[in-house]
């Protein structure tokens, strides 16, 4: 997922470029309604505001006026960072635990609208940073016309933030609103559309399979030594979709002998008759999925893979499969397929360790988050291992 920090100054065009955004897919998350929220939804926050700024600044049916309170903190830069100490803390919790639920539900793109994302420091919680502006004229034009407010208020509120050229400085984007609305549209869907091929850069295109396979085709597995283990095979199938590679993987029905629930790769034991581990993983992939070997292209193979409860080594071969494909589903091993894209696997912000007790000694399990799922046991560490390789 990638986060949008969108800033500027007031009257500037943040509003309209969100509602852009909007349209071409983003969440779009706003701080000063966070902040409305608070002050009528928190208690706590509300009993701060009104004992700072006096209860003049509640209407008659007891809430707290914006207006009002706007008129004492923009003629006044004390009670305005008065006001950003209690306020701007609450907010950047509300604003990160949103931000974390729409990276669970696998939101691609967020666009957080925060007039003071500069000034109250919480770059932190962005990706990039698109900054609008506005000559200062422009500016109060705006906020004269479409707001009402005289020239003295529009100028005071100016004055209360950071000057655009200095936030400029941290933009990695910035937009000039000084012209006709269909030019200033057009422009933020060309950047939505760089950024959506910048997101999807490393994980697309045909050079990458060709990368994929001369990484494997070059370096000398690693077996695990012969402890007893279970030999087990499976594939880890790739596929491009809508310009982006994908990886499939499967959910465990509750019916399997084990690893119940989980998700994992396509494939399983080593039979007899196989000629090979590589036979094993075509074998399973497809009775589990119904994928046939001729529909298949191996890439190559990565190091085996231990499971710590059930005593497999695994081995992983690197697959090429089309898309779409009619799967077929074995409705007694498989719950439902999932697919993930590579760079929701590649988003740090996707990804923990975290050390576990298993059977007397310590291993660590890297675990992703995609959506509603969570990716762990050996299918994580297979994957960080292809990640790790493939992409450094």
């Amino acid at each position: 997922m990638v986060v949008i920090g969108l800033t500027g100054g007031i009257a500037s065009g943040k509003s309209t470029a969100a509602m852009v955004l909007q349209g071409l897919g983003a969440a779009i998350l706003n701080a000063d309604e966070i902040g409305h929220e608070l002050l009528q939804h928190d208690a706590e926050a509300r009993r701060e505001v009104v004992t700072a700024f006096g209860r003049e600044i509640l209407a008659p049916d007891e809430d707290i006026d914006r207006g009002k309170l706007a008129d004492i903190v923009f003629a006044d830069p004390q009670a305005l960072a008065r006001l950003n100490r209690i306020m701007h803390p609450k907010m950047f919790l509300i604003a990160k635990d949103r931000i974390e639920e729409l990276r669970r539900q696998g939101v691609e793109v967020v666009v957080l609208e925060v007039p003071l994302l500069i000034e109250a420091n919480w770059t932190g919680l962005v990706d990039k940073i698109w900054v609008t502006s506005a000559p200062e004229a422009a500016v109060i034009r705006r906020l004269c016309q479409d707001v009402g407010l005289t020239e003295e208020q529009a100028r005071a509120r100016i004055r209360s933030q950071m000057p655009i050229a200095e936030k400029a400085e941290y933009a990695d984007v910035v937009i000039d609103t000084d012209r006709d609305r269909a030019e200033t549209e057009s422009e933020i869907v060309k950047l939505w559309h760089q950024l959506i091929k910048d997101k999807a850069g490393h994980c697309s295109g045909p050079g990458l399979k060709e990368k994929i396979k001369e990484i494997l085709s070059q370096r000398e597995k690693k077996p695990l030594p012969d402890k007893g283990l279970t030999r087990a095979a499976v594939l880890i199938p790739l596929y491009q979709k809508e310009g982006e590679y994908y990886i499939l993987l499967t959910k465990r029905t509750e019916r399997v002998e084990v690893h119940k629930g989980q998700l994992s790769f396509p494939g399983g034991t080593w039979d007899e008759n196989d000629a090979d581990l590589r036979a094993t993983a075509l074998r399973e992939s497809f009775e589990e999925i119904g994928l046939r070997a001729q529909d298949i292209e191996i890439l190559g193979e990565l190091d085996d893979a231990p499971t710590i409860t059930s005593n497999f080594a695994v081995t992983p071969f690197v697959a090429v499969i089309p898309h779409p494909y009619q799967f077929k589903i074995s409705q007694r091993e498989v719950e439902e397929l999932v697919e993930v894209p590579l760079s929701a696997l590649l988003d740090r912000n996707n990804f923990s360790e975290e050390l576990l007790q298993r059977r007397g000694q310590t291993i660590v399990s890297y675990n992703y988050r995609y959506k509603n799922h969570v990716i762990w046991g050996a299918t994580g560490r297979i994957i960080k291992g292809f990640l790790d390789l493939i992409f450094g």
